[in-house]
């Protein structure tokens, strides 16, 4: 019952977040079209990485400490309170390199430093962002699924109507803005909150060894996860650029910005309720049973959502951007496959996140990188657009496959 009811509290928060999502998507490709909206793709890509960067990049670790100190209260004071002088300071150390190096990335993504000013904004905004990885890393950890529900349903209807005006009223500038404000905005929600559960006299500004040692493991893993995938994306979005025009980036940037979208729900559960209680399991057989139902119940839900939108396809991308784009059917079907198999193994991974096994972490994010960018590299020989969501399903298969082969040698492990 417990399970059910977290479920249905985050599907109804992340059912507002998604219509958020699709009201954001439909707004930019409106008024951006599908060149604006694959030249945008470049400063999405650079939200989310601070998103998850911003504070150092603490959020499992502060879920799986909180979660293990919440019966003691002097460790948990400690942890929360080192993690938030942790995090203010690694959020002051990127703001000082984007703001040196602003020239420098306008350069290498738009070959041009007219964008500086908007990357320096960003580097602004990630301390929003760093403080909202707090407030969500404490309340997760505690596992007030109800609490973080109301922060991500209140922060999306601040959020929305804000970023809205901006892409509205002032163009791609206005677009950046917006995107960068959407996450921001969940800030005000996870204050208060943190109020009410009377956090505040707890938390002080201080440093120690053993927590800051802890953080920055994850700190670690994040680093590596940012600049594997994410960088990789940046990448294969300059190719298609450069091969075939804004127009296909724009179509390719469309697809991956959707399956953000609804995949954002499936990782907020594993976050929230899945991990937390993965953290403190500590018998390897009851592990694998709770991960291997999960993975299950997880993937089978994903496909009941992933046959529905290929089916409505056409009225579905119709509705949530505009005629103007016109996306194969092809496209769509490697993209689905591979987010079915990027979710399951996300499932997997997880408990690699909850053991804190920093290296085992790092590893599996480079191997899925380099076979992502690989595949993609490989198939473009053909010059067909197509075969990028062909290696973006085909490189998910792989990492899924290696992953369910660990879980299974982890379950012979824990037999002997």
């Amino acid at each position: 019952m417990s399970w059910l009811k977290a479920s249905v509290a985050i599907a109804t928060a992340q059912a507002v977040r998604m219509i958020g999502g699709l009201i954001l998507i439909k707004i930019t490709a409106m008024y951006l079209g599908p060149e604006g909206y694959g030249r945008l793709g470049h400063f999405m890509s650079l939200a989310a990485i601070l998103a998850v960067l911003a504070g150092g990049a603490v959020l499992n670790g502060m879920v799986k400490y909180v979660a293990e100190y919440k019966n003691s209260p002097e460790k948990l004071q400690l942890f929360i309170s080192n993690a938030l002088a942790y995090s203010f300071l690694f959020s002051l150390f990127l703001f000082i390199v984007i703001f040196f190096s602003a020239n420098l990335i306008s350069s290498i993504l738009f070959n041009s430093d007219e964008y500086s000013k908007l990357i320096i904004f960003l580097g602004v905004v990630q301390f929003f962002y760093g403080m909202v990885t707090y407030c969500n890393g404490i309340i997760n950890g505690l596992r007030k699924t109800i609490v973080f529900v109301k922060i991500l349903i209140f922060g999306t209807l601040i959020g929305v109507p804000a970023s809205c005006y901006f892409i509205a009223f002032y163009g791609f500038e206005g677009a950046v803005i917006g995107i960068a404000l959407i996450n921001a905005c969940f800030l005000f929600p996870g204050l208060y909150e943190l109020y009410r559960l009377d956090f505040f006299k707890k938390i002080k500004f201080s440093l120690n060894i053993q927590d800051t040692a802890k953080l920055s493991k994850f700190s670690i893993m994040q680093i590596f996860s940012l600049a594997t995938l994410p960088l990789a994306e940046i990448y294969i979005r300059g190719l298609i650029v450069n091969d075939f025009g804004w127009y296909q980036a724009g179509l390719w940037q469309s697809l991956m910005r959707l399956s953000s979208v609804y995949v954002a729900f499936f990782t907020t559960f594993l976050v929230s309720y899945y991990m937390p209680k993965l953290s403190v399991m500590i018998d390897k057989e009851e592990i694998f049973k709770y991960v291997s139902k999960y993975m299950l119940s997880i993937g089978g839900i994903f496909i009941l959502i992933a046959i529905g939108v290929y089916i409505l396809r056409d009225f579905v991308f119709t509705l949530l951007f505009s005629n103007k784009f016109i996306i194969p059917d092809e496209y769509v079907k490697f993209q689905l496959l591979g987010d079915l198999f990027k979710i399951m193994s996300y499932v997997i991974c997880y408990l690699i996140v909850a053991k804190a096994k920093a290296k085992l972490y790092i590893i599996s994010e480079i191997v899925q990188a380099i076979l992502y960018f690989s595949l993609v590299m490989w198939f473009m020989r053909t010059t067909d657009v197509s075969m990028v969501f062909t290696a973006y399903a085909l490189s998910n298969f792989i990492y899924f496959s290696i992953c369910l082969f660990g879980l299974f040698w982890f379950k012979n492990l824990s037999s002997r």
